[in-house]
């Protein structure tokens, strides 16, 4: 992808020219799935999405997280 997943530079934008064509190729495959899916891309990094239509845009969901809580 051309750059660390939470790395907050210029590298970082989806349509940053200094990475590789394969690197941005693979960026754009991932935001036209995404798009496809109903999620929007943030302007500034290109792993980050969030889901147009969110059902619960004022909740916080906190819950654990772990390999032995999804094997209950």
């Amino acid at each position: 992808m051309g750059g660390p997943f939470d790395l907050f530079s210029e590298l970082s934008h989806p349509d940053h020219k200094g990475v590789t064509d394969r690197q941005y190729e693979n960026r754009m495959i991932l935001q036209k799935a995404m798009l496809r899916g109903g999620f929007l891309p943030s302007g500034c990094e290109w792993w980050h999405f969030r889901l147009e239509n969110e059902p619960y845009p004022d909740t916080y969901f906190e819950f654990p997280v772990s390999l032995q809580y999804l094997h209950r």
